[in-house]
């Protein structure tokens, strides 16, 4: 994405604004079909701009403004504009580029005390009732009667994450274990909570692209997280919840699925690979199985 926006872009928002622009800088963290810039002023201070690019990306920018107008604002950019006509929406946000992002494209970086301080965070969200405007969080369609049979079965046994026979005696308590896993709840639920979508203030933890926002579950967005964040180097997910079976089993076969049928780019195919391996140890240790017997990286 190039630095220099769209000049249509540019001149909505210093209209908006009523200050002219001196820089726009392409955020060295995450990625959106969406454009992003880190904006200067020339007054020296600085906004976020994230701009819809398409049918897709104006649904997500639609939710995510609706979002940051109920979502508490310690845990999220406030606004400072919505530019809705004409053309797609853009929308305008507090600058968070001088907290530290664990992510960049560089690798990932968790200072000591970050973890602990974005699991106490993430706690605090689910605590919060999340008004109606929200949706119900979709049920995550059960997976594994699929996978257990046909070329889907050849397909996942390929991964090498385990044995044929540790499939077939794990299979029942998997299979049941997922038809556990409930998604209905009041909870405020982010939806896509990992390590590129925080950022950390001082001692506050702010969240950001909320375009998943639903209501739902108080336990979503920590079982979402505990796979990515032991990947880059936190606890072991049973660890931290211990009787989260339901949503271990659902995780991997969701992710097993996704590998098998969805056009994945090259890179994220591996690292998916490591989270469904992550994510059936967890559910072999809650449901009390023997650990996964395969090869592939956990």
């Amino acid at each position: 994405m190039p630095d220099e926006p769209d000049a249509e872009i540019r001149r909505r928002v210093e209209q908006a604004l009523g200050r002219p622009t001196t820089t726009w800088a392409v955020p060295d963290t995450g990625w959106s079909g969406a454009i992003r810039h880190s904006v200067g002023l020339a007054d020296g201070t600085r906004v976020f701009v994230k701009a819809a690019t398409d049918d897709d990306t104006e649904r997500w920018l639609r939710t995510e403004h609706l979002s940051l107008q109920h979502v508490p604002e310690r845990f999220a950019p406030a606004i400072i504009a919505w530019l809705d006509e004409p053309g797609r929406p853009i929308l305008v946000t507090e600058d968070l580029s001088r907290a530290h992002w664990p992510a960049s494209h560089q690798g990932v970086n968790w200072r000591p005390g970050d973890i602990d301080l974005l699991l106490t965070a993430v706690a605090n969200l689910s605590d919060i009732e999340a008004p109606n405007v929200f949706s119900p969080t979709p049920r995550t369609r059960a997976r594994w009667p699929g996978l257990l049979c046909g070329p889907d079965r050849t397909a996942f046994l390929e991964l090498q994450l385990c044995s044929e026979k540790w499939l077939d005696n794990a299979a029942p308590q998997l299979i049941a274990a997922e038809s556990r896993c409930d998604e209905d709840g009041t909870s405020l639920v982010h939806g896509d909570i990992r390590s590129d979508n925080i950022c950390i203030d001082g001692d506050r933890v702010v969240f950001v692209d909320w375009s998943q926002t639903s209501r739902g579950s108080a336990d979503h967005d920590l079982a979402g997280l505990l796979p990515t964040l032991h990947l880059e180097g936190g606890a072991l997910p049973y660890d931290v919840m211990p009787d989260g079976a339901p949503w271990a089993a659902a995780g991997a076969a969701t992710l097993a699925y996704r590998v098998h049928h969805d056009s994945l780019p090259d890179w994220l195919v591996p690292v998916m690979i490591r989270l469904i391996a992550i994510d059936l140890s967890w559910a072999a240790s809650s449901l009390g199985l023997p650990p996964p017997d395969g090869t592939a990286p956990r």
